[in-house]
């Protein structure tokens, strides 16, 4: 795991206490392999000798946790298992490896320790190109449910992030109450009927925060902040940014004939080339944040400026606005802070994607009761 998202963790547990009104006291293990015993795989092995290898290591008693500074330990018995497991190798950039990637020792770990334990209920977030071959080899004990969904499915139509999310029901110990893909349904259809936030609806950060977020990129790049409320941020650009920039501009005027600053919702990611055309003009939505999305802008023609960090958490879904966090009666997740709002952003996981998926999975299942042939509790 990153140390740099230690604090990160330890700040959301503390939001997550307030939330719910309980006190817990988690444990931050550094890596998931290390739940079983040291050199139970190394480098060059291949996909199957590491899942043959997985199967007969021993699990550790216990682990180093970050958060206590000393070891803890691994076996806590645990309900609802939520986890984002790792997708470099499922993607186009990491070769579409899949099983055969360096990942593979993860999904092997995560699958002997949830077995181990017979985890009643597992949700597992990924890219849509997970490999369900291997979640299954690694997994034995479970039947899996694969759902598909997009921001647009909880009403955050003006952001791209498609995403798998599966659910594992424990054959001996989960059984099923209600379809997972109709209840999927029956929300999906009354979001879209009420919800329908677009690019516009995330544009929430004020004055001041925008030419903040601005004069601490003039610093980095060492051009002189304009003062007086300069409106356009353009000179703030790279060369190669003002370049991808200018050519999307052309692009865009040749294919719809129109001048960009007069599409309210258009959005360039001038993290790439301009070849690629990686913009929100043909499917109205932000183009899917990366993994160097808190470095690389996401250019408003309209406005002459990128979308602040503070935005970006605003479009998945996070409560980082007043009017946000009290529609949804939470405490505000502060997002003042440009690098902590940048970090928390990153790669996640849609915060309201995440949540519903978490109540699918929590209203499908419940524990199988020895004996009385089914249950009619929740988790």
């Amino acid at each position: 795991m990153n140390p740099a998202c230690h604090q990160l963790l330890r700040e959301c547990v503390g939001w997550s206490q307030r939330v719910s009104g309980h006190r817990c006291d988690p444990c931050l293990f550094r890596d998931a392999t290390e739940v079983l015993k040291e050199q139970w795989c190394h480098q060059g092995m291949s996909y199957s000798s590491k899942l043959e290898a997985g199967r007969h290591a021993y699990l550790n008693t216990c682990s180093p946790c970050v958060f206590h500074g000393r070891d803890c330990s691994t076996q806590k018995m645990v309900t609802f298992d939520v986890s984002g497991l790792p997708c470099p190798d499922m993607s186009q950039a990491g070769k579409r490896q899949k099983r055969a990637g360096p990942t593979n020792s993860v999904y092997i770990a995560h699958g002997r320790w949830t077995t181990e334990l017979e985890t009643p209920l597992l949700l597992v977030e990924c890219t849509k190109e997970l490999d369900m071959g291997m979640l299954e080899d690694t997994h034995p004990d479970h039947d899996f449910y694969q759902l598909f969904s997009e921001p647009s499915n909880v009403g955050f139509c003006g952001v791209a992030r498609y995403r798998t999310w599966v659910i594992g029901a424990h054959r001996k110990r989960t059984v099923s109450l209600f379809d997972p893909f109709m209840l999927q349904d029956m929300l999906t259809t009354a979001f879209q009927h009420n919800v329908k936030a677009e690019v516009q609806d995330f544009l929430v950060a004020s004055t001041a925060e925008i030419h903040l977020e601005a004069s601490v990129r003039a610093l980095h790049r060492r051009v002189p902040y304009r003062v007086g409320g300069e409106k356009d941020l353009q000179y703030l650009l790279s060369p190669r940014e003002e370049t991808c920039r200018q050519k999307l501009d052309a692009k865009f005027l040749q294919k719809y004939g129109m001048l960009p600053g007069e599409h309210s919702s258009l959005v360039y990611y001038l993290g790439d080339s301009a070849e690629y055309c990686t913009w929100s003009a043909s499917s109205q939505k932000i183009p899917t944040y990366r993994v160097n999305a808190k470095n690389a802008l996401y250019w408003l023609p309209k406005q002459k400026r990128w979308l602040t960090a503070k935005e970006r958490l605003c479009s998945m879904g996070f409560p980082c606005t007043n009017e946000i966090a009290g529609a949804m009666q939470v405490p505000l997740l502060g997002a003042t802070d440009i690098q902590r709002a940048a970090d928390l952003c990153g790669n996640s996981m849609h915060f309201t994607t995440c949540g519903i998926m978490q109540l699918i999975a929590l209203s499908c299942f419940g524990p199988k009761q020895s004996g009385l042939g089914g249950s009619e509790s929740l988790f």
